[in-house]
């Protein structure tokens, strides 16, 4: 395995918990979507920070050992967990609290169970609803992100990246299957712009964290509240076109030079 790929996905990365558990002193928790259950990779709640700002978050999280990634799945969250996040996002919108997600995962559950349930509906509902979001919201990439499953929670004002995180349409490795086999997974991750750099310099990102700062969750705890400040004052219909007008102005960039 490429050595930035096992970096990523190492036992010992900053997981979506322990930055929430810092972000928010005090967070009450929504558990379930109420028809299907729960989704263990999911973090989501509402709570406030050190410095009085009520939010919400969502957070996906891979696991740290082999028992904990088989309980979240290797964090490729199901239809509940799909479903939960958007009940977050819908509250979020109601009482006016801006949204955090805090992602590390593979993509969207891909089992015969998922699409059975509407697993592609799920994720469909939630990027409409991030998309269209009268709150500023605003996502950091803690590891890997891929296709439509991370989507639906970057649909976002800002996005911040660590700077040996990825971002993508697909896995490394599902894009070395894609060429059947002409790229290795390190190729396909210089091949695509799905690095921090990458998406940076094409404007899709919008701050890029050192991963081996010694004070990493402050430093990301800070972030999110300095690109929260500065989004507070945009009426609801600014929110929604800065969403919009990021991604057009990402797929001018292409094709990939």
């Amino acid at each position: 395995m490429d050595k930035r790929l096992q970096r990523l996905r190492a036992a010992d990365r900053i997981s979506a918990p322990t930055i929430i558990q810092a972000l928010l002193p005090t967070m009450t928790q929504q558990r379930g979507d109420r028809l299907l259950g729960q989704d263990a990779a999911l973090t989501a709640g509402f709570g406030r920070t050190a410095t009085g700002r009520q939010l919400a978050v969502l957070g996906v999280d891979r696991g740290v050992d082999i028992a904990s990634r088989r309980r979240k799945n290797g964090g490729a969250l199901t239809v509940p967990g799909y479903r939960t996040a958007l009940r977050v996002v819908t509250h979020a919108a109601k009482f006016g609290w801006p949204v955090v997600s805090l992602i590390n995962m593979p993509g969207a559950d891909a089992s015969p169970q998922s699409e059975r349930y509407g697993q592609s509906q799920a994720i469909a509902d939630l990027i409409a609803a991030t998309g269209q979001l009268t709150v500023p919201n605003v996502v950091v990439f803690l590891g890997e992100g891929h296709s439509g499953g991370a989507l639906a929670f970057a649909n976002a004002n800002r996005i911040i990246m660590l700077d040996d995180a990825l971002f993508n349409v697909a896995s490394p490795e599902a894009v070395t299957a894609i060429l059947h086999g002409q790229q290795t997974s390190s190729d396909a991750i210089d091949l695509l712009p799905m690095t921090a750099s990458a998406l940076q310099s094409r404007g899709l990102v919008d701050l890029v964290i050192d991963h081996q700062d010694q004070t990493l969750v402050a430093a990301i705890n800070q972030a999110i509240e300095t690109q929260l400040a500065a989004l507070e004052a945009l009426p609801a219909p600014d929110l929604i076109e800065q969403r919009e007008a990021k991604f057009q102005h990402f797929l001018q960039s292409w094709p990939v030079n």
